[in-house]
């Protein structure tokens, strides 16, 4: 056989292995994968953040029953008239002992309760903003994750491909086709893109340290995942999703409760012009002997001594507002404090709504780019790169146009990628806009 037959031979199978190549797909393997509802459902329910919140609500929700309740109970203990020349209270000739109670007027009491309640709700409400927010968190996360992996896939094989066509610059060049040159590049290529590998592993392992930080873990936690794009096509009601987000988004909801608390603050305000009262019951005992003198006609003074007997005292009070100035005050300061939330609640009602319509037009803008992906840029990419190869075998091509090829090609797969997570992620800030999941089963935040 002679060289020229045995160096086409070569030629055929370095080009039918680059071809080959081109269609490879990476295979990402992974011991027991974690889907994406569980990275999610493991973020709402561990996250330390998401933890805070729910205790913070729970602290407001047990303090309501403190709101209503009356004054504490005070109980007294006097002894009076001690000697001047003794420091023991024993001597004391008198002993008295008080109960007395303050009583609140039933209706401040009331409208107290309201307001502690309102402050709990708003504080359930941060709790169900955060879990919407750990939600669309670990989603994006995953979502970097899953493209950092892709990245280091689709550069793996654009390396295999360089090497290659390392090895078929060489076949051409060992029989005159191609310089030097072009052997020295493709290994130049090649080594600048173990570079490249070492950076995007980087980033996978940033990504995956993130996940593990929403999950409540150990950064540094070994785990896999299984590969998912949940969100369908951006076909979205947008009155639809702007009318959910204005009524029951939870920062929303939130101020709603604001604005009824100050409501309270008003009422609670004008019932300060009505009395409180306070009821108070008293036991004496005197030590002190009582005298008395007795006179009869024709009979000297007769002294009498007895013993003091027991006796008790009861004692209600009322506390009327007499300073009026005073409550006018707080009535105005509580008003100004209705209207300013009242205007807070339109404003992020006017936020929620422009947040709806950013995140559906972004979300929109990223589903175009996948499908002009799929439709022309991966197709012509992968069209002029094997143009490129083939060319460059039969000496029609320079090298430079065949690594213009790869470049292109490999940009493109991972641009069609991007656009897929990118999607996820705008339909996550869709969800995070929107104040709920959408597109995802499973434990709801």
């Amino acid at each position: 056989m002679s060289n020229i037959s045995k160096t086409g031979i070569i030629r055929a199978l370095v080009v039918g292995s680059i071809m080959l190549a081109t269609n490879l797909q990476p295979v990402l393997a992974a011991e027991q994968p974690l889907t994406l509802q569980e990275i999610v459902n493991t973020a709402i329910k561990s996250n330390p953040a998401v933890v805070e919140t729910e205790k913070r609500w729970e602290e407001k929700f047990n303090r309501i029953p403190a709101a209503t309740a009356q004054p504490n109970l005070k109980v007294g203990f006097m002894k009076d008239d001690i000697p001047t020349s003794s420091l023991n209270p024993g001597d004391g000739m008198m002993t008295e002992f008080t109960i007395s109670q303050e009583f609140m007027n039933p209706s401040k009491l009331k409208l107290m309760g309201k307001m502690a309640e309102n402050e709990a709700n708003m504080s359930k409400t941060s709790w169900d903003e955060k879990q919407v927010a750990v939600y669309v968190q670990a989603k994006q996360a995953y979502y970097d994750y899953l493209y950092s992996k892709q990245a280091l896939a689709i550069g793996k094989e654009s390396q295999q491909l360089m090497g290659q066509l390392a090895k078929l610059a060489q076949v051409n060049y060992s029989t005159g086709m191609v310089p030097l040159q072009d052997t020295l590049k493709a290994q130049t290529e090649f080594s600048q893109m173990t570079i490249d590998l070492l950076n995007m592993a980087s980033m996978e392992a940033v990504a995956k340290a993130k996940i593990n930080n929403l999950m409540g873990r150990s950064t540094n936690t070994a785990f896999e995942v299984k590969e998912e794009f949940t969100a369908p096509p951006p076909d979205f009601d947008l009155a639809g999703l702007i009318k959910t987000a204005t009524e029951s988004k939870s920062s929303v909801v939130g101020m709603q409760y604001q604005a009824d608390m100050a409501q309270n603050g008003i009422d609670l305000a004008k019932k300060q012009k009505l009395p409180d009262f306070e009821v108070s019951l008293g036991y004496k005992k005197n030590k002190e002997p009582m005298i008395d003198v007795m006179t009869m006609s024709g009979m000297d003074p007769k002294i009498m001594v007895e013993d003091r007997k027991p006796a008790w005292s009861i004692e209600v009070m009322a506390m009327f507002p007499i300073w009026q100035g005073k409550n006018k005050a707080e009535i105005k300061a509580a008003e100004a404090g209705y209207e300013a939330s009242q205007a807070a609640l339109q404003n992020m009602k006017n936020m929620a709504e422009l947040d709806v319509q950013m995140a559906l037009t972004e979300a929109q803008t990223s589903w175009r780019q996948i499908e002009l992906y799929e439709s022309t840029i991966v197709p012509q990419a992968e069209q002029h790169y094997q143009a490129a190869v083939v060319g460059y075998t039969h000496g029609k091509a320079d090298f430079m146009t065949v690594l213009d090829g790869v470049n292109t090609l490999r940009n493109a797969k991972l641009g069609l990628y991007k656009a897929k997570v990118d999607y996820e992620k705008a339909a996550a800030n869709l969800e995070n806009a929107v104040g709920k999941p959408l597109f995802t089963s499973g434990t709801q935040p």
